[in-house]
């Protein structure tokens, strides 16, 4: 992932709700009084959102609220725009001081439970063509699904490790190892879904593998270094023959072996050479794009010793680009959309009617002007996002942190997710954790793990 995200732009349909007539006001033309006290929760019910102001009343016919997934103006001299990405209204009358917009309201708007969505929304005070804005842009997130109460507990993590060939790191990947295997210990994760754990060497180095471990060696080495020897990945070596171009292998999966079996077949090897394209399966790439561009996702099948229970997992990479220009940005988007629906057909063809979970780092997030086509698609399906948790932990922040000794909670109090735990298993999550320090001068990697509590 590039070290700084790119912001997008893009102008979005809008829809109309009405929680309430509003009194005609035809030839009105007083400024509305002003608001003041804007609050909101989420709730009382599941997929609910309540928000509550103060005003006079004076000289005002109504009050409407504009929601949007991403940040908008009511000014045209913004650099924000003027409507968010899926720009819905609702009014409601002159006496109301708070309104609940109920869950299949909030869902009009884009932000029911299983999407982790925030509704960002601006509040109006309406007397006719006059209509007075409270100043601030303000978010909320609905009360969350209840998952179920009985099942198949899965704690279940991803983490981007950060790949070794970014030697140009103040620390470097052998530096850092240690710090991610106790990271991972201390979080106790069933299966881990990682990004970036590359194959080729441990130290960075380009070249051959004889006499040198690799990175995914290096990291069960790592995990027993922390007496947590239980991990195991799902394979080390590499998914395609030396030799033939490949952009990045770097999705693995990791699992407890004391609490989960491997059903899915996955060797190593391929005859005397090490190299299998078992349990991995190769991504789309756009028109153009050549094979250094081609990004591999990783996926097995898992057994609950304790239950018996099969599930699949999967790690993804998806397509690192951006692009300040609208059109491009979109088309990223597109191929990540394009990139994780091939994952999606691939697994649950083979699932079976078993739970699938799509883990990993998306590169894209709710915020983007250009849509989040891939978490959408997803969601399309019957998927929910951990991150809409019955308890949440450092939601506030961004799950990409750039190495930096601080982080800095994101806009209006939700963190920018690029990394997300997906499941078709049920309604919601029990808990997720952004797993994160605010001050950390030595961060395992540039990504926070985050994780996540599933029944399944």
């Amino acid at each position: 992932m590039p070290s700084r995200l790119v912001a997008v732009a893009a102008a979005a349909a809008s829809a109309t709700c009405l929680l309430a007539a509003v009194p005609g006001t035809a030839g009105a033309s007083s400024t509305p009084a002003s608001i003041s006290g804007v609050t909101s929760s989420p709730g009382p019910r599941a997929g609910e959102v309540t928000i509550h102001w103060r005003s006079s009343g004076a000289n005002t016919a109504g009050f409407r609220i504009e929601t949007g997934l991403s940040t908008f103006s009511p000014s045209s001299s913004s650099s924000l725009p003027r409507h968010g990405r899926q720009s819905t209204t609702f009014s409601v009358g002159r006496s109301a001081r708070a309104v609940t917009l109920s869950a299949a309201q909030v869902a009009s708007a884009g932000a029911a439970p299983q999407t982790a969505a925030h509704l960002y929304f601006r509040l109006f005070a309406v007397n006719g063509s006059a209509v007075r804005a409270y100043p601030y842009l303000q978010a909320v997130i609905p009360r969350a699904a209840t998952p179920h109460s009985s099942g198949t507990a899965v704690r279940v993590a991803s983490f981007n490790v950060r790949t070794a060939k970014a030697t140009q790191d103040a620390r470097n990947w052998l530096a850092r190892s240690g710090d991610v295997a106790a990271e991972i210990e201390r979080e106790n994760p069933g299966v881990v879904a990682i990004q970036e754990l590359s194959p080729g060497r441990a130290d960075g180095r380009a070249g051959t593998t004889n006499g040198a471990p690799r990175q995914t060696d290096s990291m069960e080495s790592a995990m027993r270094g922390t007496g947590a020897g239980r991990y195991q990945l799902v394979r080390t070596t590499s998914y395609v023959k030396p030799g033939v171009t490949h952009g990045t292998q770097g999705a693995r999966l990791l699992y407890d072996t004391s609490r989960f079996d491997l059903v899915s077949r996955c060797p190593e090897m391929t005859g005397s050479s090490h190299w299998n394209g078992a349990c991995s399966l190769e991504l789309p790439l756009l028109s153009g794009d050549g094979e250094s561009n081609r990004r591999s996702a990783a996926y097995a099948e898992f057994r609950s010793r304790a239950t018996g229970k099969h599930f699949w997992v999967v790690s993804v990479h998806l397509d690192a680009r951006h692009s300040s220009s609208l059109t491009a940005e979109k088309r990223y988007q597109e191929l990540r959309r394009a990139q994780v629906a091939r994952a999606y057909a691939k697994v649950t063809g083979l699932a079976g009617g078993n739970p699938v979970i799509i883990a990993g780092d998306f590169n894209s997030w709710q915020n983007n002007r250009a849509g989040h086509q891939p978490h959408d698609y997803l969601v399309n399906r019957g998927f929910y996002d951990s991150a809409g948790a019955v308890t949440k932990v450092n939601i506030a922040y961004p799950t990409i942190n750039d190495f930096a000794t601080t982080l800095k909670p994101g806009m209006n109090g939700y963190g920018v997710r690029i990394d997300a735990i997906l499941s078709n298993a049920g309604p919601g999550a029990r808990r997720f954790e952004n797993v994160m320090k605010v001050t950390d001068s030595s961060r395992p990697s540039d990504h926070n793990m985050i994780v996540a509590d599933l029944v399944l």
